[in-house]
């Protein structure tokens, strides 16, 4: 029998333990991503009642099962990325981002409909205030989601700790100000046309602002804020 052969029929057990521990730790690693992205869901669902409360939404689902509707199809859809993710390895992670990034727009838009709805305004300086607020605290959401879930990034020492502290605060200011600016615009500025409720328009400069940034805190995050080291070379 050629060297080569006796070689791999020797090493056929240690090669076959390998890929059982590395499909065990794909499943656990996988079964994980779905837990949490039901956690997600089930937030952002949950988030999403005050919106349907303060614009009059008609829905005809009990409001009580919108968070659990929304949590099994943010884990359906990221059970699918993943089933795809081998042809496109980036495609998984941006899934985990998107997500992400909606419930940052649920925390952005069900925070500003709940000081609507306490408030009674939806324009003005409240507004601007309101919008701060909800933008500042979706940011921060989506810090802790990203840097522990979609990126997983492990921060240990010092000198990077504080590189990625200020890197998040670059990112997080230039996001909140393109926001905020961009909905102060399209609600104070050009203004709610003719027929349309400021609270509906309220949320139309809330979706434009949040638009304006969401590519930009995708690259600003994976490039810039929780950019991973190249791996170790190996010395031969």
């Amino acid at each position: 029998m050629p060297f080569f052969l006796k070689s791999l029929n020797h090493r056929t057990p240690e090669l076959m333990a390998s890929l059982e521990i590395s499909g065990s730790n794909a499943g656990v690693k996988l079964a994980r991503d779905l837990t949490l992205a039901l956690v997600v869901g089930f937030l952002t669902g949950a988030l999403a009642i005050p919106v349907v409360i303060n614009l009059g939404i008609p829905i005809r689902i009990p409001l009580a099962l919108l968070p659990i509707i929304v949590a099994v199809l943010f884990a359906l859809g990221l059970l699918v990325a993943s089933l795809v993710a081998g042809r496109a390895p980036s495609l998984f992670e941006f899934s985990k981002f998107a997500i992400v990034g909606v419930l940052n727009s649920g925390v952005d838009f069900g925070i500003l409909n709940t000081l609507i709805l306490l408030t009674g305004m939806a324009s003005g300086a409240a507004f601007l205030g309101f919008k701060s607020i909800s933008v500042t605290l979706g940011v921060i959401n989506s810090y802790l989601w990203n840097k522990y879930w979609t990126f997983q990034v492990d921060v240990s020492e010092s000198g990077a700790a504080r590189r990625e502290l200020l890197a998040f605060m670059a990112v997080t200011i230039a996001a909140v100000a393109v926001n905020v600016a961009g909905a102060d615009i399209i609600v104070n500025v050009i203004g709610a046309p003719h027929g349309i409720s400021t609270k509906v328009w309220a949320n139309v400069g809330a979706i434009s602002g949040a638009g304006l940034t969401l590519f930009t805190n995708f690259f600003g995050y994976k490039f810039f804020v929780f950019k991973k080291p190249p791996p170790a070379k190996i010395s031969s």
